[in-house]
């Protein structure tokens, strides 16, 4: 019995190592769409013409990934210049935190998921036309 509860208890310690790189919002005001989704990666390609972000998460030999598309209107105040829209071109090197929520669009006919980013952690975004409320 014992073996079985230290298996247990070892297993659940792990998981947060293993499944660092998705995580859950802190509390605070988010989008109405938003479930409390958050990626942590290093920024690995970016696609400034479709807006695309890449990041990868590597730990142990393994890899994930997660394909993320910055919001239309992603404003960010750059420290040197006024407001902007934000290109992925512009995220910084390094690991980032990224705040998304996955809907339901239709690309060339088909119906796909995407991962809209709306928040980069120390990015704020500035645009005003977001609905917010208290997630979590």
């Amino acid at each position: 019995m014992w073996r079985f509860l230290t298996a247990v208890v070892l297993m659940l310690a792990a998981c947060p190592v293993f499944l660092a790189q998705h995580g859950a919002a802190p509390n605070g005001y988010y989008p109405y769409s938003y479930h409390g989704d958050t990626w942590n990666g290093t920024v690995t390609s970016v696609n400034d013409k479709t807006r695309e972000v890449t990041l990868t998460f590597t730990q142990g030999g393994k890899s994930e990934t997660l394909v993320g598309v910055l919001e239309k209107d992603y404003m960010a105040k750059p420290k040197d210049g006024a407001a902007r829209v934000l290109n992925p071109s512009d995220l910084p090197q390094g690991t980032i935190q990224v705040f998304y929520y996955v809907e339901s669009k239709k690309v060339e006919g088909k119906r796909v998921q995407v991962n809209t980013i709306f928040l980069i952690k120390g990015i704020p975004n500035l645009a005003s036309h977001q609905t917010l409320y208290m997630a979590f």
